[in-house]
């Protein structure tokens, strides 16, 4: 192998593997942004994350399926090429493809059946939402259980217990409903389903979608607070108590994974949050969240021009091709440039 193949080798196998490293750091990384750092753009900045990191790591899986079937005799045999060139080109190993089409195919099962799941779940909110009538974003009072939760269905509702109700005063009954009206408000539930498809597709980012789901329960503390004059602890006594007296609704299950609950979620870390200073405004977060999706979106361009340059130089035997792939350079250089202007 000549330095020059040596050296494009190498870029294809690191182009190929980049996008895989940063999945894994995202999703050991999340914990730690979700609680040290401020709920609203901790919760932004780890949604759009996953959504690109996913969607780049399904890239470059499908570039693995690729490579897996371009390196077999009976494909190069049809198209006119010598497999063993491609080898020499691109060295990953047969195995390790094969695994990240397996991947591949347990991110797209995973996530079609998170879809139906849903499905299902948003059709069990709308027919509760039915039987309980009421307006849209308004609350409504049920006798069964000692809960608060919104559900994201038919314009909105802010569902509470009549037990859960009994059992706080009245300013902290405020701040109950105050944090579900903010779950709804800022369409907490899209963000948590966006992450929870990432992570299903993209089965390296497991354990974010908790991470999301914490970021965006304090998000929607810190909004209580603010509809509050600034009383931090009474919504923390609030959160507190009603994580005490909680106790699920009778057949809540058929539409579980839509609802957005006060009491869900780490309670102690959140209280522990709530009696802490006041969060900052989060923008080297979100500084850093954009230098973040700029590499990825780097790293996925990189991964798709440098794979498609080498199956080109193969086919062409050995030949460089007069023009290149307009639309792959183009994602490659806006994501350079990005990168630039967020170095500026």
């Amino acid at each position: 192998m000549t330095p020059s193949v040596a050296a494009e080798a190498a870029d294809v196998l690191y182009a190929l593997q980049a996008p895989l490293v940063a999945s894994v750091l995202l999703a050991l990384g999340a914990p730690l942004v979700a609680r040290r750092c401020p709920p609203r753009a901790a919760t932004l900045v780890l949604a759009a994350c996953a959504v690109v990191s996913s969607a780049v790591t399904a890239l470059v899986l499908v570039l693995h399926l690729v490579v897996l079937l371009a390196r077999l005799p009976v494909v190069a045999g049809l198209v006119g090429y010598d497999a063993e060139r491609l080898a020499h080109h691109v060295p990953v190993p047969p195995a390790a493809s094969a695994l990240a089409v397996a991947l591949l195919a347990a991110g797209v099962v995973r996530a079609l059946a998170l879809s139906r799941r849903r499905r299902q779940a948003l059709r069990a909110a709308d027919d509760l939402c039915s039987r309980l009538g009421g307006p849209a974003g308004g609350v409504i009072v049920v006798d069964d259980g000692a809960e608060a939760f919104a559900l994201p269905s038919r314009g909105g509702r802010v569902v509470v217990s009549r037990a859960l109700m009994d059992a706080l005063p009245g300013p902290e009954q405020a701040a109950l409903l105050a944090h579900e009206r903010a779950h709804l408000r800022d369409h907490h539930d899209v963000l948590r389903a966006a992450t929870a498809w990432s992570a299903a597709l993209d089965p390296l980012l497991v354990g974010l979608p908790r991470s999301v789901r914490y970021a965006s329960e304090r998000w929607a503390d810190e909004s209580a607070v603010a509809a509050l004059g600034g009383d931090r602890p009474l919504v923390a006594r609030a959160v507190a108590r009603a994580g005490l007296v909680r106790t699920s609704l009778a057949g809540r299950t058929a539409w579980r994974s839509v609802a957005l609950a006060g009491g869900e979620g780490d309670v102690v870390q959140r209280v522990r949050a709530l009696l802490a200073r006041r969060p900052g405004s989060g923008r080297p977060l979100v500084a850093a969240g954009a230098l973040c999706l700029a590499v990825l979106l780097a790293a996925g361009g990189h991964a798709v021009e440098d794979t498609a340059e080498v199956l080109q130089h193969v086919l062409s035997g050995g030949n460089e091709p007069d023009s290149g792939l307009a639309t792959v350079d183009l994602v490659h250089e806006a994501g350079h440039r990005a990168l630039e202007v967020l170095a500026r």
